[in-house]
């Protein structure tokens, strides 16, 4: 606590009247932003924090917590992602094109729910500069660009008769509309086609993993591939969706999988022969109206995990050759050492050789 004694002199002013007390919290939400005042002992931050900057985060938090923590999630996806030329699009433009210094300060970020009651309490001993540019690249600012707004569970029924979809044989756990921002001048393109061209809008399912979907809303919809390939069955989709670790301690869950709503202009097309697939070409013929995300805790992945198993028995060494992956790796470089040998060898070393050839080449690569 602080005694304030600034103004006593001033005229009706009493000076037999006791001081106020003010606290430390209360003090630095009230003080200019270029002043930083240390909390509960902690040290002042080399560099002065954004105050307007960690306003408008809190309350996008406030507004949408579940819509920031999706995009926020899919963001963190991208920027992990070994694939990050490609899959973070486009970078925030402050940090440079420096991926380092962007993971180096994803590392310090807290979870969006603790943030939150910390932002609540005027506490911001866990934003630094880096952290409060960060979060005001990805939940602000994009948000002129395009943005994720979240339905209630009581919503998804009357969602689907809405796009005259049938509901998944699984329910997602959530459900995200995707808006467009008045900065988004694709999102404008595409509204103006599909104003002209009412009749001939329909609507697709793409399954992914969660990395792909941050170059798909800001960048480019059809990714890093020069065409998309949608399905009519939502649950094909969802088949075609790989799982990918979330971020800990997230309400979206631990492991998520996900599917694209995909509303297009059919213009001629490419589809299959049972009309169930569609082909697109054109990124400006399409739009991502909804994400449908499906989240679960490791456990009950595990255990889904150890179902399919069991129903699939030869799907024990494809599992096999995905979780051990470095010996799967070191078993391809001694065939192809066995196979270099076989020619000054016996017959069955030349046997080994060809059949660890035909297993690298159908298995591994």
């Amino acid at each position: 606590m602080t005694l304030l004694s600034v103004g006593a002199s001033a005229p009706g002013f009493y000076g037999h009247q006791p001081a106020k007390r003010i606290g430390w919290r209360r003090l630095a939400a009230l003080l200019p932003q270029s002043i930083v005042v240390p909390l509960n002992g902690a040290r002042a931050p080399s560099s002065h924090l954004d105050m307007r900057a960690l306003t408008l985060v809190q309350r996008r938090l406030q507004d949408d917590f579940m819509g920031c923590e999706a995009l926020w999630t899919i963001f963190v996806a991208a920027a992990w992602s070994y694939r990050y030329r490609t899959r973070l699009r486009p970078m925030p433009s402050h940090w440079g094109g420096s991926i380092e210094v962007l993971c180096s300060t994803l590392g310090h970020v807290p979870r969006l729910e603790l943030l939150q009651q910390q932002l609540m309490h005027c506490d911001y001993r866990a934003c630094s500069s880096n952290v409060v540019r960060l979060l005001t690249d990805i939940l602000v600012d994009q948000a002129d660009r395009v943005f994720l707004s979240s339905l209630r569970p009581c919503e998804f029924a009357e969602l689907y008769a809405h796009l005259g979809m049938p509901a998944p044989q699984r329910p997602p756990s959530q459900i995200f509309e995707v808006r467009t921002g008045r900065e988004n001048g694709r999102g404008e393109a595409y509204s103006r086609l599909r104003q002209a061209n009412k009749e001939s809008v329909r609507l697709g399912f793409y399954g992914c993993k969660l990395e792909k979907l941050y170059a798909m809303l800001n960048h480019n919809p059809l990714g890093d591939r020069k065409c998309l390939e949608l399905t009519s069955d939502v649950n094909e989709a969802l088949a075609r969706s790989k799982p990918q670790a979330g971020l800990g301690g997230s309400r979206c869950g631990s492991i998520l999988r996900c599917v694209a709503v995909v509303e297009f202009v059919f213009q001629d097309n490419e589809t299959s022969a049972d009309k169930k697939h569609v082909i697109i070409e054109k990124e400006e013929t399409m739009q991502v109206s909804y994400i449908l995300l499906y989240g679960q805790s490791c456990v009950e992945h595990a255990a889904e995990r150890q179902m399919q198993l069991m129903a699939k028995p030869c799907r024990k060494l494809l599992c096999w050759l995905e979780s051990h992956q470095e010996e799967a790796i070191s078993l391809g470089v001694g065939l192809l050492i066995v196979s270099s040998m076989a020619h000054f060898g016996c017959s069955f070393f030349r046997l080994f050789a060809r059949t660890g050839l035909h297993v690298l080449k159908r298995g591994l690569l």
